[in-house]
C-alpha cells in the first residue's frame, strides 16, 4: 500500500522504530490513518525548522508553489540545486526510448521547494521541478526474467515538460553501487530512489504509489520468476498490447506510450463484455473532468484478459465502488483514494425507508455479476450443443424452421427427443 511505503519513507533514519510503526499500523485502517496523520505532521514542522534555521520564508507550501509557478523561476532554482542522487544511464521508454542520466536534485534548504528531477543526455535535457509532479507509480517490468521496476512519473497537465506530461524509466533491482550519502547497506537502485523521491514529494502531500498484494495480485503464476506473485493482467486496446496494474489510487495501462492513467474520481464506472470461457473484455468509462464539464463521457475497452483473474478484478472494482455509475459524482467531488460502498450503505442506511437507493445499488452490483456469469454459462452450452448436433451450427444462421423460430428454440429440443425415440423404438 502506498501508506505503507509513505511510512518506510518517513521512519527510515530509525530502522526499529519503522518496524514497529508498520506492525502498529498494519492492525487496523484507523491506526494505519492516525501514524500517516503523525508521519506528515512530524514532516511539516521539520520542514518549518529548516526554514527559520536557513532564514527561509515560512509560507504555506502550497503558497509558495503557486507563487513559483506564477514567477516561473523553478527552472533557475533547479539550476542552481544540490544533487543527492545520480543515476546513470538509465534506460527510458517514455518520451524517447534511450539511455539518459538522471539527477535527484534538492534546494540549499533541503526542501521539495527549489528541487526536482533534472534528466539529460546527448541530445535532450529536461527540467521537472517536484510541485509539477502529479503521481509517481512504480511498477514491476511483467515478464523478465530478471527483476526491474518502471518509474513512470506523470506531470500536472497545467504544467508539462517541453511538451512531454509522462516519463518512463527502468531500473534493476541490484544492489545500489554508488555514492549517494543516503544509501543504507541493504539498499537496491530501485528502493534507494523511490525513497529519495517520497522524502520531497511527501512534502507536496504526494508520494510514489506501489502495488500491493493485498489490494490485487494475479492468479496467474509467473513463468518467469516462479513463485513471485504478478501484480499485472495482460490486455489489449485496438492493436496495442499492454498491462493493466489495479493500485491503491485507481488503474494503471503501459508501458507503450502513451501511459493510460484512471484515478478513481475520473472513472464513472466499470463494467464487462465478450465474457468468454478464456477471457473477457473490461470497459472503463470515464466521466467529463471536473475542469470541462462540457466533455462528453469516454469508453475505453481491454480486450482479451485472462478469465482467472476475472474475480480478482471483479472484487477490487466493487471493494472501491467503480462498477456503480452513480457513485462517479461522489467520486469527483471527494477525489478519495479508497471508496468503500460498504461505508456508504452505513451512512445512508437510517434515511427514508433505510432500503431504497442502498438496495437498488445492490441489485446493480448483483446484476453485472449475474449478467458475466450467464454469457459465460450460454458460451459453454453453445459449445456443449455443438459439439452434440453438427447441424445446430447452420440452425443458428437462420437455416431452422419459422416454427421453432417462433418456439424460442425449443423446436430443436423436441427434434432431439423424437430421434432418440426412433432409435429406440428401432432397438
Amino acid at each position: 500500500m502506498a501508506e505503507l511505503q509513505y511510512l518506510r519513507s518517513a521512519f527510515a533514519a530509525d530502522s526499529g522504530l519503522c518496524d514497529r510503526v508498520l506492525a502498529a499500523a498494519q492492525q487496523s485502517r484507523d491506526q494505519l490513518q492516525l501514524f500517516v496523520d503523525v508521519a506528515r505532521f512530524l514532516t511539516r514542522t521539520h520542514t518549518d525548522q529548516q526554514h527559520q534555521t536557513n532564514g527561509v520564508s515560512s509560507e504555506p507550501s502550497s503558497k509558495k508553489r503557486k507563487l513559483d509557478a506564477s514567477t516561473g523561476d523553478d527552472t533557475t532554482d533547479l539550476n542552481s540545486a544540490t544533487s543527492i542522487l545520480d543515476l546513470p544511464d538509465v534506460s527510458f521508454t517514455v518520451p524517447v526510448r534511450k539511455k539518459l542520466s538522471v539527477q535527484l536534485l534538492t534546494s540549499p534548504a533541503g526542501t521539495a521547494a527549489g528541487g526536482g528531477l533534472k534528466i539529460t543526455g546527448k541530445d535532450v535535457s529536461y527540467t521537472i521541478p517536484w510541485a509539477a509532479i502529479a503521481q509517481v507509480f512504480c511498477l514491476p517490468v511483467p515478464e523478465k526474467t530478471t527483476r526491474q521496476q518502471n518509474f513512470v512519473v506523470v506531470l500536472d497537465p497545467s504544467t508539462p515538460c517541453q511538451g512531454e506530461a509522462q516519463f518512463v524509466f527502468t531500473l534493476p533491482e541490484n544492489p545500489y553501487s554508488g555514492q549517494c550519502a543516503h544509501a543504507a547497506d541493504q539498499d537496491t537502485w530501485v528502493t534507494l530512489t523511490g525513497r529519495m523521491m517520497n522524502t520531497y514529494l511527501m512534502e507536496l502531500g504526494k508520494g510514489v504509489t506501489l502495488p500491493a498484494e493485498d489490494e490485487f495480485h494475479s492468479a496467474i503464476p509467473q513463468a518467469h520468476r516462479k513463485g513471485e506473485v504478478g501484480y499485472h493482467v495482460k490486455a489489449h486496446v485496438g492493436s496495442k498490447d499492454g498491462y493493466l496494474f489495479f493500485l491503491s489510487s485507481g488503474i494503471v495501462f503501459g508501458f507503450r506510450k502513451p501511459i493510460q492513467v484512471f484515478p478513481f474520481h475520473a472513472i464513472e464506472s466499470i463494467s464487462y463484455t465478450s465474457v468468454l470461457q478464456r477471457t473477457f473484455n473490461l470497459v472503463i468509462t470515464i466521466q467529463p473532468s471536473a475542469e470541462d464539464p462540457s466533455q462528453e463521457t469516454k469508453e475505453i475497452e481491454f480486450a482479451m484478459l485472462d478469465q482467472q483473474d476475472f474475480a480478482g478484478i471483479d472484487e477490487y472494482i466493487k471493494r472501491h465502488g467503480l462498477n456503480d455509475a452513480s457513485m462517479a459524482k461522489e467520486r469527483m467531488a471527494k477525489r478519495i483514494g479508497v471508496n468503500d460502498p460498504k461505508r456508504k450503505k452505513g451512512e445512508d442506511g437510517d434515511q427514508a425507508n433505510g432500503v431504497g437507493e442502498d438496495a437498488h445499488a445492490d441489485e446493480e452490483e448483483e446484476s453485472e455479476l449475474q449478467k458475466a456469469e450467464r454469457e459465460l454459462q450460454d458460451a459453454e452450452d453453445e459449445e456443449e450443443e455443438e459439439d452434440y448436433d453438427p447441424g445446430s451450427e447452420g440452425e443458428s444462421e437462420g437455416e431452422g424452421s419459422d416454427s421453432e423460430e417462433e418456439d424460442g428454440g425449443g423446436g430443436e429440443a423436441e427434434d432431439v427427443e423424437e430421434e432418440v425415440d426412433e432409435v429406440e423404438e428401432e432397438e
